[in-house]
């Protein structure tokens, strides 16, 4: 269930830890995380983008990608489902 919604557009609060979410892609919605505590890392196509505490990356629409989380991550994820 998510945090809240803007315009339709999901807002979830997470807490990872020691974890990875395989590829995948998301065809009509961008996805945006925002890192609270902790190290994340966006695995992108074609590079990969380490995030700390108080960054943020927008994965746009079409973009396969995947996270990890080594060790524990507080973050913010707004859009992606569909």
């Amino acid at each position: 269930m998510p945090l809240s919604q803007t315009n339709g557009i999901p807002a979830f609060a997470r807490v990872m830890e020691n974890f990875e979410w395989p590829k995948h892609v998301h065809n009509s919605t961008d996805e945006t995380f925002i890192v609270l505590s902790g190290v994340v890392y966006l695995d992108l196509e074609s590079s990969s983008v380490r995030l700390g505490p108080g960054e943020s990356y927008t994965v746009q629409a079409g973009v396969l990608h995947s996270s990890r989380v080594p060790g524990r991550a507080e973050l913010i994820v707004v859009g992606g489902k569909d």
